[in-house]
């Protein structure tokens, strides 16, 4: 991979360090209702929100978070994670979303804060295993999709990507607004790698607006100020519903193609902690702290 430099334009403000500095991860869950072979599926969602040290060049979680190396960064990172059944067989997605926190440059190209370095996408079911991940380069974002089905794999492409495209997968961390503003207004859009996935359809872009407006909604027996975006590109629509306290979590979310309801999301709770440290017997009391 090309050597990457690094110039830092604009730095998060000290709220944002304030709380996703504190070393641990944010654990959300959600109850979710996915489409799939047609019909609507119970299906359990978690999205882990998490900073970390990245090594820039090789696009890899680093193994030291030296600040003085230019090389080493600081993402944003999501993993989401989804599991729900088919008749006699499970599925389990994980999609993992790297972000830089700062503004950066790739050789000559310039990035704006919250523009996502990484993507990366897995599908296990009885079927097989289906894989896809993009990586940000001088030229775009390189494009590596590994699949069981003969017209799906292996495929390697190049997408052309600037700071007006936006990734489906990212949106779960640009609409929180937490790394950059996202403004209203008209980007190229890519669909995420699961639906691509999911109903087999090439990763291709396609011209989209983004609308938010300040709104209310009720979570259990309060009224809660959201901010309510509206992601439409051709035929799909987003809608999120973003609370306005400075966390600023994802509160409920859905995604139509069409007049079809593909996902939508209700958060159950959302829980800071440092769970790569809780794994040992007994550490899955956890789990009721996030509803599960």
């Amino acid at each position: 991979m090309l050597l990457l430099m690094l110039f830092l334009f604009q730095i998060p403000t000290p709220p944002f360090w304030s709380y996703w500095g504190d070393g641990k991860a944010e654990i959300n869950s959600y109850t979710v209702v996915q489409s799939r072979y047609n019909q609507p599926r119970k299906a359990t969602l978690v999205m882990i929100y998490v900073t970390e040290p990245f090594n820039l060049s090789k696009q890899v979680k680093s193994d030291n978070s030296n600040d003085k190396d230019p090389n080493i960064i600081s993402v944003l990172k999501l993993n989401k994670m989804k599991k729900f059944q088919t008749g006699i067989y499970d599925y389990t997605l994980m999609t993992s979303v790297f972000t830089p926190v700062n503004t950066y440059s790739i050789g000559k190209n310039h990035f704006d804060g919250g523009a996502p370095l990484k993507v990366n996408f897995s599908a296990h079911e009885w079927c097989g295993i289906s894989t896809h991940q993009l990586n940000r380069t001088e030229q775009g974002m390189n494009s590596r999709q590994l699949s069981y089905f003969e017209s799906e794999g292996d495929k390697f492409e190049n997408l052309k990507s600037d700071n007006q495209t936006i990734f489906a997968d990212n949106l779960f961390i640009a609409v929180r607004e937490v790394l950059a503003a996202l403004p209203a207004g008209n980007y190229t859009y890519y669909p995420t790698l699961e639906y691509c996935r999911l109903f087999h359809k090439p990763l291709t872009s396609v011209n989209a607006t983004i609308q938010k407006a300040d709104s209310k909604i009720t979570v259990g027996n309060s009224s809660v100020n959201v901010t309510h975006w509206t992601i439409t590109a051709g035929s799909q629509i987003w809608t999120f519903d973003v609370e306005k306290e400075s966390s600023r979590k994802i509160l409920t979310y859905e995604f139509r193609n069409d007049s079809q309801v593909i996902e939508s999301g209700k958060l159950i709770k959302s829980v800071r902690l440092p769970y790569w440290k809780l794994n040992q017997n007994g550490d899955e009391k956890y789990l009721r702290q996030i509803g599960f």
